[in-house]
């Protein structure tokens, strides 16, 4: 398989002076003014003011089962079926990244949230991938590219492909500045909008907050959103758990998504979330 990565020849650059290259054009500039005048344009949804096309992230301390409510999502947009039992989902190719089950694990939990359907061939999955940093993200692409309508691609969790710690120099002794955490988290985000924006598809991380979270905010992706976690984002998911064990809370914001607040329920013969309320 063919990587997208690009490969540099010194040699092939020439410093002689061409007299027929063109001269690049300026970058387009915009007066205020005429961008205010400009109608925004509605986001590409795949579930509509929940999930649109991007790069999400679907967050929450280990309390709370954010690989059910992902394997929900991929399902719904493999199936078409709605989302929480009520939200219309687009069809198309799902791609998970079960970095973190065991086969047997996600397996189970499929056939209890499908029993009486026939399992989408659209739905694909994978146990091991490479770090985007080491050859994974162009493997994402190849993959991507071979798939049929491909909307979806969910990274379960993010940090087996984006280890959020700072890195061990290599280089020799040089003394070099080292990126923080949240600076490492916030450059990630960029490769991953452009993959989304060439495929027109959603890319949702999942990521795992310390359990005593808000109280404890030491995390790389921690922002000013207004569900507390970074705004890089096109949409933040913000599950965490309430007294009743069998219940939840989905605090949902991002640049595009209004905010506002989904009430789970589990629902044990189903096996599945279930939105109950919502503010």
């Amino acid at each position: 398989m063919a990587h997208k990565r690009s490969e540099h020849d010194a040699s092939s650059i020439s410093l002689t002076p061409n007299a027929h290259a063109t001269i690049p054009a300026l970058p387009q500039i915009v007066a205020l003014p005429t961008l205010l005048d400009q109608a925004l344009a509605e986001p590409d949804w795949l579930i509509p003011g929940l999930l649109p096309t991007g790069v999400s992230l679907l967050a929450g301390p280990s309390l709370v089962d954010k690989p059910l409510l992902a394997n929900q999502l991929g399902l719904s947009i493999a199936t078409g079926t709605p989302f929480l039992g009520h939200l219309p989902a687009r069809q198309g190719s799902v791609l998970y990244l079960a970095l973190a089950e065991s086969l047997l694990h996600v397996r189970g939990r499929v056939v209890n949230l499908l029993p009486d359907q026939q399992y989408p061939d659209s739905f694909h999955l994978a146990f091991q991938w490479s770090p985007f940093r080491a050859g994974g993200l162009a493997d994402l692409e190849d993959t991507i590219a071979e798939l049929d309508t491909p909307r979806l691609v969910i990274v379960d969790p993010l940090e087996f492909v984006l280890p959020l710690r700072n890195e061990t120099h290599q280089g020799g002794n040089y003394r070099v500045r080292q990126n923080t955490l949240a600076e490492s988290a916030l450059t990630f985000f960029l490769p991953l909008r452009e993959l989304a924006a060439r495929y027109n598809l959603a890319i949702l991380l999942l990521h795992h907050l310390p359990d005593d979270w808000p109280t404890n905010r030491r995390d790389p992706l921690t922002g000013l959103s207004p569900t507390g976690l970074t705004p890089a984002s096109s949409c933040n998911l913000l599950l965490t758990p309430t007294r009743d064990p069998w219940s939840c809370t989905l605090h949902l914001a991002g640049p595009a998504v209004a905010e506002r607040r989904l009430h789970l329920e589990y629902k044990r013969e189903s096996g599945q979330w279930v939105c109950v309320k919502e503010e």
